[in-house]
């Protein structure tokens, strides 16, 4: 409680010295009254956990096709990759490419990349790249769709009721339960907080240095 951190508002710009907060309280800004950051509660092992359930759904939302269509007697079945990939392969390959980045690897990187630094800090090892990793994070996050992708399906569903029988599978499920353990997570944490604990294993570190250096 007495340490104290130099922070910029993002709101307002105003440059003041914060106090670190415990689990469940939030900083706001004596300007403006913005939110600076929260400390959630459950410290790394709530989001670590809700990701780890997430990784399971997102292997399993692309193992499995997300609908089925029956039209005349006759079925097709259609995949995340498998709509990039029709859409590649239908004049539409800027289309199927953003896709594919938006839905797939955009999302895999974003989930991967943070199960990888949570578990850097949560063993208070600064692990190989991990500060690159952290700083990534945050300009890649804006490009991950995968919702506004849900969105569309089920729009596209409703439309094309009245002219086949539409069969949702168990991949659309896993995609919608993996969006919501992703946002469940992504409310647990904090990215000022991630770098501060960050900085905290880094002095720690150098402080081992300099003493093995010192004897």
């Amino acid at each position: 409680m007495d340490e104290e951190i130099l922070m910029a508002c993002r709101e307002c710009d105003a440059l003041q010295r914060v106090p670190w907060v415990p689990a469940g309280r939030k900083v706001c800004c004596r300007g403006c009254g913005a939110t600076l950051y929260h400390h959630p509660r459950g410290g790394l092992d709530r989001p670590i956990a809700l990701l780890f359930g997430a990784l399971v759904l997102y292997v399993l939302a692309n193992s499995f096709p997300l609908v089925t269509l029956d039209i005349g007697g006759a079925t097709r079945e259609t995949s995340l990759m498998g709509t990039a990939w029709a859409l590649y392969n239908h004049d539409m390959r800027l289309l199927g490419i953003l896709v594919f980045l938006t839905s797939l690897a955009v999302p895999g990187a974003i989930l991967f990349s943070t199960l990888y630094v949570l578990a850097g800090l949560r063993l208070q090892r600064s692990l190989p790249g991990l500060r690159q990793m952290l700083a990534l994070l945050s300009h890649i996050h804006p490009w991950e769709m995968a919702d506004v992708f849900v969105i569309s399906i089920l729009v596209a569903l409703v439309k094309m009721s009245g002219m086949a029988e539409v069969i949702i599978d168990a991949g659309l499920y896993a995609l919608i339960g993996y969006i919501l353990l992703g946002i469940a997570a992504s409310a647990s944490i904090d990215v000022f907080v991630l770098w501060h604990r960050l900085e905290r294993i880094d002095r720690f570190s150098r402080g081992q240095l300099s003493l093995e250096a010192g004897r």
